[in-house]
């Protein structure tokens, strides 16, 4: 009787839920504003008390931006006022095309949100003839659920505008990031990272340097100015360490004995550095130890000029003897074994690595030899752009193919596991923070929550988005270690990567446990008496996980950009770092800006799109909310990265293209969540109406996608001689928007790297 009676039961309307979680809605919005304006006003406070702590750059002596008054509200309207052109000379091109990024998505969202409101809903409610009139206009302009049949048509039509909209939109952004990226690389090409290209997989043939170079001028790719093959110097770099580590013990102990800063009269910190760094042996090794002697008495702190502070003077002093003569034995020896080793290199194999860089006269050669398969043996010299040197991570440049491919297997499954046991907590946090497991902990609660709307939105929404944040917090930690882990040659390579990997771990963290979840808590005793019952009530129940994402996108646009703001972390541990410092070394490193890191600032928003194109035609009102999100990111990411951040390497917007693409990928969700809600509903003829939207995707995502990655990797040839012919202009404009061009720069080579301008 209980299956027979499962199976006549109604299952109960999405829209009652949504109807629900209205007021749930604004009580959420008032705990993100007092959350995030109490975050907003301490910014302004602190910043307008230490301007330099929450402004870092505007200490550079190079490409520092304008200075910001101490006015409590004025530092906005300086943010405001700063266009791209300020943007790309203080942060660079990647800074730039993500700041656009954020306002493209910023206008889709407003446009999708205009007919989500004016044409989804009304027809929605005009169609579903279930629809209760007393029904407030609130909630009818904030639920949209997918009530009825014949409201599914509505949706079948959004779908199709969506779309359109969504690559209409995507193009635009595509072609201006590649139009920026040819005129970034034709400004740059002079300067010797332009020129140069990267060679992996040497042969052993050509493994020699002048071998190499004859390879490339032969193949008629233009002349070469220099190869280098990156040798093997393990032992080199475990000498300049330890050399390293002795140089710092020694400043730490000079600090002790003079202070930091030495209040001595006389103290002169040129004739300091040059005793303390002059290698004097023989006869003369006596007096010059003397000299220092009595050099440091003489600016010795005053507590050491009592009996028994001279006494412990001494001992200081013995020490820092000993450690300045190890210091003079390992510099010595790194100094010999760094001569023997380049006089005696014959560039055999087994002393080079499989790694090298090729430069050539002219930048056009370097990406025509990157285009080319120069070698006829398959994965052997293969040919990429040379990234700047600063971008190199020079301790795993030289690893070996058959190091690197078992360092990425090791990679690659650590990261499985980590993502299933991330997945267990994910599923066990969504179950635990509910009203219903609470109740087994805490029987009171739920009648209390019940008994005010405030508590049970803070539990029933909020502690769940809290919570996942927190867990996930760290997680950008753990992958870039995994990136090393795997052997990536480059940082701007890491980062892409914990990008990449990140979004899928938001994406199957929060999209993915938190929609099922939901639907299987709710019904799994009548999954579990009667399995026929699953299509239905996941058609039914799906849905119903809308309004935690609209809490979601809510708390992050309102809560989480003012947090950032206030940079908790990256202070306090510079505070915490400044009070145990000692030489200026130390204080300048812990004073420096942080450098900017895209892990933690591109996977949310891309998670946020996700969310948006998913549940766009259920609750058209997510995207005035995520329209909200990414006004009120940009700022504050443009704020960051003008600044606070500086940039530690320049890809000329490399890394945009593939985060476009995973973004437009993000339709399969929309896509197989609408479709497979028609068909449960039986609407076989919308279902049919709906396939050639998977293909549109397919296709746009395999080629059209790989076109533009491919055209954006290199400057055309006609541009190339065009640019030599060309005379320097003014800079134009795009849309309203400061937009650099591409100077002709001086025929004559340069060695600066690609953002030394």
């Amino acid at each position: 009787m209980s299956s027979i009676y499962l199976l006549e039961e109604k299952p109960q309307d999405p829209a009652d839920d949504y109807l629900a979680h209205a007021s749930d809605l604004l009580t959420q919005t008032t705990f993100s504003l007092v959350i995030g304006g109490t975050a907003l006003f301490w910014f302004c406070l602190l910043r307008s008390r230490w301007p330099d702590v929450y402004a870092p750059r505007g200490r550079l002596l190079f490409a520092a931006p304008a200075r910001i008054g101490k006015t409590f509200f004025g530092w906005i309207s300086m943010v405001l006022h700063v266009n791209d052109a300020d943007i790309m000379f203080t942060s660079g091109l990647d800074a730039l095309l993500v700041l656009r990024l954020f306002r493209m998505l910023a206008s889709l969202s407003f446009t999708a949100s205009a007919i989500g409101l004016f044409i989804v809903v009304p027809a929605k409610v005009l169609l579903d003839p279930d629809s209760n009139p007393e029904t407030r206009l609130y909630d009818r302009v904030v639920t949209a659920a997918m009530g009825s049949k014949d409201s599914l048509v509505v949706h079948f039509a959004f779908a199709y505008v969506f779309t359109a909209l969504v690559y209409f939109y995507f193009a635009r952004f595509a072609y201006e990031t590649v139009a920026l990226r040819w005129q970034y690389l034709l400004r740059v090409r002079n300067t010797r990272p332009a020129r140069s290209v990267a060679v992996t997989n040497i042969p052993p043939e050509l493994a020699e340097e002048q071998r190499l170079k004859q390879h490339f001028e032969q193949s008629g790719l233009g002349k070469v100015l220099s190869v280098e093959v990156v040798p093997r110097i393990e032992r080199l770099g475990v000498l300049v360490r330890r050399r390293f580590q002795l140089l710092e013990r020694i400043e730490e102990q000079v600090v002790v004995i003079l202070g930091n800063p030495c209040p001595a009269v006389s103290y002169d910190p040129d004739a300091l550095h040059a005793l303390l760094t002059s290698h004097v042996h023989g006869d003369g090794a006596a007096e010059h130890w003397s000299e220092i002697r009595q050099v440091l008495h003489q600016w010795a702190l005053p507590k050491f000029q009592t009996e028994r502070g001279v006494r412990a003077l001494d001992k200081m002093i013995d020490q820092l003897e000993l450690r300045l003569r190890r210091f003079q034995h390992a510099d010595s020896v790194l100094q010999q074994v760094r001569n023997e080793w380049f006089l005696t290199y014959d560039g055999r194999r087994d002393r080079s690595s499989t790694v090298g860089f090729v430069t050539f006269e002219n930048a056009a050669s370097a990406h025509l030899a990157a285009q080319m398969f120069t070698f006829s043996q398959p994965f052997e010299l293969r040919v990429d752009l040379a990234s700047e040197p600063r971008d190199v991570f020079w301790e795993l440049i030289t690893l070996r193919a058959s190091s690197r491919f078992m360092r990425t297997i090791l990679s690659l499954a650590t990261y499985i596991l980590m993502l299933l046991y991330w997945l267990t907590l994910a599923f066990l946090l969504s179950t635990l923070v509910s009203l219903d497991s609470l109740k087994t902990y805490f029987p009171w609660l739920p009648d209390m929550a019940e008994k005010n709307r405030w508590l049970k939105s803070l539990f029933q929404y909020t502690t769940p988005t809290f919570m996942l944040s927190l867990m996930n917090s760290c997680v950008p930690y753990i992958l870039s270690w995994l990136a090393q882990l795997e052997g990536v040659q480059s940082r701007s390579a890491i980062q892409a990567s914990v990008v990449r990997r990140y979004y899928l771990f938001l994406l199957s963290n929060v999209l993915l446990i938190f929609t099922l979840s939901r639907a299987v808590l709710a019904d799994y005793s009548k999954w579990i008496e009667n399995p026929a019952l699953i299509p239905r009530l996941l058609a039914t129940r799906l849905p119903t996980a809308a309004p935690f994402f609209l809490d979601y996108v809510i708390l992050y646009a309102l809560a989480y950009y003012p947090l950032q703001l206030l940079q908790f972390g990256s202070i306090s541990l510079a505070m915490f770092r400044r009070m145990l410092c000692r030489t200026p070394r130390q204080f300048a490193d812990a004073l420096r800006p942080n450098y900017v890191d895209w892990a933690f600032i591109l996977p949310q928003p891309m998670l946020v799109f996700t969310v948006l194109t998913t549940y766009s035609s259920l609750a058209p009102f997510i995207f005035v909310l995520g329209a909200v999100y990414f006004v009120i990111g940009g700022f504050v990411t443009k704020y960051l990265l003008y600044y606070v951040y500086g940039r530690r390497f320049e890809t000329a917007g490399q890394f945009i293209l593939p985060i476009l693409k995973a973004l437009t990928g993000s339709l399969w969700h929309y896509y197989v969540l609408i479709i497979g809600l028609c068909a449960l509903k039986g609407k076989v003829l919308y279902v049919l109406f709906l396939l050639p939207l998977l293909y549109i995707n397919w296709y746009l995502l395999s080629r059209v996608a790989a076109q533009f990655y491919d055209n954006g990797q290199f400057v055309p040839a006609d541009m190339w001689s065009v640019s030599e012919r060309s005379t320097p202009s003014e800079p134009n404009t795009a849309r309203g928007h400061s937009q650099p061009s591409a100077h002709a720069e001086s025929s004559r080579p340069s060695h600066h790297t690609s953002t030394d301008y």
